[in-house]
């Protein structure tokens, strides 16, 4: 070290620099490949979570659907006994003795009204 001159101190400073350079370079190049492999594997997760989130959604179409189902059929069924109590009040204005039809149509519709207070 006693023998040291400026020229010895310059190399040994660039040979330094040099390495620290190589260094940044292989740490910089490694960064770059922890992002393009770091993309891909969140690209596969948020498109778990979209599937996720989408059958949740479809899920709750397909309940809203069979309640809109189930709620069709119901008024179906409304339509279906409140028309036949219609015919047979027609009936009796018309023939004025259908006591049985009269007394099926009012145990429908009675029986129809209870099955809604009982759901």
């Amino acid at each position: 070290m006693e023998n040291l001159t400026p020229d010895q101190l310059q190399t040994t400073v660039y040979v330094i620099l040099a390495l620290f350079g190589s260094l940044i370079t292989v740490d910089k190049v490694l960064d770059i490949f922890k992002k393009w492999r770091a993309p891909a594997k969140n690209a596969a997760e948020d498109v778990e979570k979209k599937f996720s989130n989408d059958k949740h959604r479809l899920d709750d179409h397909e309940r809203e659907l069979e309640q809109q189902k189930r709620d069709i059929e119901s008024l179906k069924e409304s339509s279906r006994v409140t028309s036949a109590g219609v015919m047979a009040l027609l009936d009796h204005e018309l023939h004025n003795g259908n006591a049985d039809q009269m007394q099926g149509a009012r145990d429908d519709i009675m029986a129809y009204l209870q099955g809604l207070m009982t759901k």
